[in-house]
């Protein structure tokens, strides 16, 4: 890969994590099969659950499910981008959310507002269509949260 192939490959990575938050925020589930997951992609959150969710449908049955109601605001910011071929790289992204639930569908301790700030870890790979997200795992540095 020459640098403007590199740079060409970084601004790619940076739309498909936006497009990720845009698909988030606006539970936006199609758009996040079509444009930001591998088919075989894997989400771990293993403060709930300590195997990953694997494959577009448990990725997004448990992200929709997990969201409900949910009003979200997701920022990716200064990723640090390494490439471990022409076609994968591992990326981390600094974030910061902040969700907000009604007391019909709390947070797991109740909470109906969380404000969090933390990383993403992931790895990308280049398919036919684009960049895609293969792995994916959010954690958090630090979390407030309330009840209103």
């Amino acid at each position: 890969m020459n640098n403007i192939e590199r740079l060409i490959a970084i601004e790619e990575i940076k739309q498909v994590k936006a497009r990720y938050f845009y698909g988030l925020d606006h539970k936006d589930w199609d758009l996040w099969r079509r444009e930001v997951w591998a088919p075989d992609g894997e989400l771990h959150v293993p403060e709930f659950r300590p195997e990953p969710f694997v494959g577009w449908d448990a990725v997004i049955a448990y992200v929709s499910e997990a969201t409900g109601d949910q009003v979200s605001v997701h920022h990716g910011h200064m990723p640090i981008i390494e490439f471990t071929s022409d076609t994968t790289a591992k990326v981390i992204w600094a974030m910061e959310d902040r969700l907000y639930r009604t007391q019909e569908f709390p947070l797991y301790d109740g909470s109906t507002y969380l404000h969090g700030w933390g990383h993403y870890r992931e790895t990308y790979e280049k398919r036919p269509e684009g960049w895609r997200i293969r792995t994916s795992q959010l954690t958090r540095l630090r979390v407030e949260m309330r009840k209103t």
